[in-house]
């Protein structure tokens, strides 16, 4: 699975891309205080899967 950082960092960017402008909620994401939240669990599914897909190859 990819670093953990690297997976925050990707949804805080994803989320600037779609308009999402609250500094401090993506700060969170960032910085880990969200790990719990509806966006990481999804990043973090997907990643998994993708792990998942590739070792089945």
């Amino acid at each position: 699975m990819q670093r953990i950082d690297d997976i925050r960092d990707a949804v805080a960017k994803a989320l600037e891309e779609r308009g999402f402008d609250n500094r401090k909620f993506l700060g969170e994401i960032r910085d880990g205080q969200r790990d719990d939240g509806p966006y990481m669990i999804g990043a973090l599914a997907c990643a998994q899967l993708c792990r998942m897909e590739v070792a089945a190859e």
